[in-house]
């Protein structure tokens, strides 16, 4: 999550934002502190490391835009939004020089406030996603082990799309997701801005999503992002353009990357999710034009292959047939760096994903297991790779001499 911290002297405003902060992004922005002043604030910034501050122009003892400047000197990587009345609008101006990110003018929309932030927060995407794509090992939390679980959310989703299991193991997986008896709809978005894209991104991804009454699954994976939507009520689903249209204008940004979007119709049961995902594959392959269908097409083909590879490998490692598993290692980051287009980050996120699969398909296995110990080590070695561009085909071997424990 981001962290967040408001600063106003009015209690009311300082509430009235809490509110609707934690309405629109509870699972994103988590507000740590709310300063009565540009002082308070200041005290707090080392204590708490903020991501975004929200600041008020006029407030006693330090005013928002002396604030502004000082925060900018000492923090530079914080993003500001400053909030200022229509008479102080020339110093939201000024505000802007000294490098805010954003301003918002009283008296302001809800949803002015939710577009200001949306900005934000694609603006911090980057360096938030390049950070947990370089430090693999730093996820891993010393005092539970090594989380076996960490994106899990792209083997549940793509096995119930492509069929790799039966429907009755689907839909106890789903069950596990607090996903039972009532309605689901797909949305399929593809986009090439989604392949360099981390775990930061699919949160923010997911929290575009959040609907009264619906839960949201979500998994990005190669260039495409899908969302399974779960509701108990046939209608939950009213408010699905918005957040659309919110996914679509975080994708494309500044530089107007293209984005394909499909969306099913609702089906009752886990047994038709696959259905679902085709008719909102369908929606990107009928629709756009040739070139993006054939890619789309073409793309969809490698991750079924993907997927074939990833079982494989753990099979073979489960029985330690490591020469079976470094041919089809090799195999593996060959699909990732013909369907990526070479590009180094792009391929090495995308093969720790499938990494995960591979140890967690291993795990599946009846008295088989891979150690904590190895998993981060596997980790932090991918994570050194990313650091130096070494070709990733090149250290297969080292993946490949993955040791299991026989319980």
């Amino acid at each position: 999550m981001l962290r967040l911290i408001l600063a106003d002297d009015e209690q009311y405003e300082r509430e009235y934002l809490e509110k609707i902060i934690k309405e629109s992004y509870p699972s994103l922005l988590e507000i740590v502190y709310k300063a009565a002043d540009g002082v308070e604030l200041m005290e707090k910034l080392e204590d708490y490391k903020p991501h975004i501050v929200l600041l008020d122009i006029k407030m006693p003892r330090m005013d928002g835009l002396n604030a502004a400047e000082e925060i900018r000197k000492k923090y530079p990587d914080i993003q500001m939004i400053i909030i200022s009345a229509y008479s102080d609008f020339a110093y939201a101006k000024q505000a802007l020089k000294l490098g805010v990110t954003d301003y918002l003018l009283k008296p302001y929309l809800d949803s002015e406030l939710q577009v200001t932030l949306d900005k934000v927060i694609a603006r911090a995407r980057e360096r938030e996603d390049s950070l947990a794509l370089v430090s693999y090992s730093h996820q891993t939390d010393q005092k539970t082990g090594f989380d076996f679980y960490r994106d899990w959310e792209k083997d549940l989703i793509w096995n119930l799309f492509f069929q790799r299991k039966s429907a009755k193991d689907q839909k106890e997986e789903l069950k596990l997701q607090g996903i039972g008896e009532g309605w689901m709809k797909v949305v399929l978005i593809s986009s090439p801005a989604l392949v360099s894209m981390g775990t930061f991104s699919q949160e923010v991804l997911k929290n575009y999503f959040h609907m009264k009454g619906v839960k949201a699954i979500n998994s990005i994976w190669m260039d495409q992002m899908a969302i399974c939507l779960y509701g108990v009520m046939e209608d939950a689903f009213t408010e699905l353009t918005g957040c659309i249209r919110r996914a679509r204008d975080y994708l494309a940004g500044e530089s107007q990357i293209p984005v394909a979007c499909g969306v099913s119709g609702t089906c009752r049961c886990a047994e038709f999710i696959a259905g679902a995902y085709d008719e909102a594959a369908s929606y990107i392959s009928e629709y756009s034009g040739e070139g993006t269908r054939g890619a789309f097409l073409e793309m969809t083909e490698g991750m079924k292959r993907i997927c074939g590879l990833e079982e494989e490998i753990s099979r073979f490692l489960a029985r330690q047939e490591r020469e079976a598993a470094y041919d089809s290692f090799v195999r593996l980051v060959e699909e990732l760096e013909q369907r990526l287009m070479y590009q180094d980050v792009s391929v090495k996120l995308n093969f720790g994903r499938s990494l995960m699969t591979i140890l967690r398909g291993i795990n599946q296995n009846p008295g088989v297991r891979v150690r904590a110990s190895q998993a981060d080590a596997l980790f932090k070695k991918l994570g050194q790779l990313n650091f130096n561009g070494d070709n990733l085909k090149y250290h297969m071997e080292y993946f490949s001499t993955i040791e299991v424990w026989k319980q």
